[in-house]
């Protein structure tokens, strides 16, 4: 067996017991807590993974947010930052549809009332970010296919079709649904949303920052591996994975085959490919 394998196993077999014993308790497991490490970064272009789709950007001091699940109880692992900390700190908050692991909105009320950001969400989104007491006047509505600015921050939203639990779009998917392409310090990031793979991914030029969902309900495995080629992205992310416990029922979006598809690239997008732990930061140079 190769040496890989034999590691990654272990580590999986290893795990398995604190991760047995957190579900059985009810406790999270404890992750990287990053709020004085994002007050501390002023200068360059950072990343964040928090779980799920939720990823930070911060270039210099401006500081955006994807699909943030910060407070949900159902999580495995406790999150890195909590809402009411990043609420003095966070600029834009882009949504990319109304599901609670994207549009979460324990996580929303708080930015709602503690924070000033800007809500970045589709059309279909209004209702929920009325509930939890956002004012219009801090809302921006995306609609696919349609760019716009907020200060120096360029945002295009992208197509996003819902997929469902056997490879194929959903019968509820809501064309108002986005992923956002968002040009920030110069350097161009694709947030996709929940999505199978659809033309509009494939033709998109210099992406520099891809964050896929390699999930049954997403782009899994043979969908990734080919957007991965078609778009060549220095810096790959896997997300939606490793954030709830996974059982039969809820695999098809709790599991992420992350390792699959990173086995399926070339050597060079292998090198470029980075399965981040919650909490854990890359510099994007």
């Amino acid at each position: 067996m190769h040496k890989k394998t034999i590691w990654l196993a272990f580590i999986l077999i290893t795990s398995m017991p604190v991760l047995f014993a957190h579900a059985q308790t009810g406790e999270m497991v404890p992750s990287r807590q990053i709020i004085d490490e994002i007050r501390a970064h002023k200068q360059g272009t950072a990343v964040w993974w928090t779980g799920q789709n939720g990823w930070l950007i911060k270039s210099d001091t401006l500081l955006i947010s994807t699909d943030l699940v910060l407070e949900s109880k159902d999580r495995k692992y406790a999150p890195p930052v909590s809402a009411a900390e990043l609420a003095g700190e966070l600029d834009i908050a882009f949504i990319t549809h109304e599901h609670g692991d994207h549009f979460e909105r324990g996580t929303s009320r708080i930015l709602a009332e503690q924070s000033k950001c800007v809500f970045v969400i589709p059309q279909n989104c209004v209702n929920v970010a009325h509930k939890l007491g956002i004012p219009d006047q801090r809302i921006k509505i995306a609609e696919p296919r349609k760019p716009f600015t907020i200060g120096e921050v360029s945002i295009e939203p992208i197509r996003a079709i819902h997929g469902n639990p056997k490879f194929a779009v959903f019968y509820g998917a809501n064309l108002q649904d986005c992923g956002y392409l968002i040009t920030l310090g110069g350097k161009r990031f694709l947030q996709m949303g929940d999505t199978v793979l659809l033309e509009d991914h494939l033709y998109l030029k210099n992406v520099d920052v891809l964050f896929f969902s390699p999930t049954e309900h997403n782009t899994h495995i043979d969908q990734s591996v080919i957007l991965i080629h078609e778009l060549e992205p220095n810096y790959i992310f896997p997300q939606h994975r490793d954030t709830y416990i996974v059982t039969p029922e809820n695999r098809y979006y709790t599991c992420g085959y992350a390792y699959e598809v990173k086995f399926r690239l070339s050597k060079a997008f292998q090198e470029n490919y980075y399965i981040l732990e919650q909490g854990e930061k890359v510099i994007i140079r």
